[in-house]
């Protein structure tokens, strides 16, 4: 799907984050935002999709993938699209070089790694199937993630409407 498709196909919108909204947002996190993805904050401050698009991959490892995109995040007061909020809910739960942004229909969450050596790339994480009490925190320990593009905009152009699959 083209970017422009994919903002025109997201409602609720709120006006574009800001750079001060963006600044501060990765100073908390310690880090910048993949480009791809600040891009698409800057275009689109989060909104709803309700499960109308999938990304069936494949991904970058051939596998076939199932997400699809419900809530969208952004720096928002709405707790379903809340990029702060889900962060400090998911805090433990995710591994922590990855971050929140969409959600989907059932659930489970679709993430950016925002550092380390999958950087820019986007995972499923499976609530289902979280990590036992003894996980590291890790993306390769958890169990539960599969890597479905390795990038924002790969992850957009793989989108489809759920009646064009």
């Amino acid at each position: 799907m083209a970017p422009d498709l994919f903002l025109q196909a997201i409602e609720k919108k709120l006006a574009p984050a800001s750079e001060s909204e963006l600044l501060a947002f990765e100073q908390k996190l310690g880090c910048r935002l993949p480009e791809d993805y600040r891009a698409f904050l800057v275009a689109c401050n989060g909104g709803y999709v309700g499960g109308d698009l999938w990304f069936t991959g494949p991904t970058p490892t051939g596998e076939k993938a199932d997400a699809g995109v419900h809530h969208v995040g952004g720096f928002r007061q709405e707790g379903h699209f809340s990029l702060l909020r889900a962060q400090s809910r998911y805090e433990g739960r995710i591994p922590d070089d990855l971050l929140w942004i969409m959600d989907d229909p059932f659930g489970n969450a679709i993430c950016i790694a925002i550092r380390g050596k999958s950087n820019g790339q986007i995972f499923f994480w499976d609530h289902e199937n979280e990590p036992d009490e003894e996980w590291d925190g890790s993306v390769e320990g958890a169990g539960n993630i599969q890597v479905l593009a390795n990038t924002f905009t790969e992850f957009v152009a793989g989108l489809h409407r759920d009646d064009d699959a």
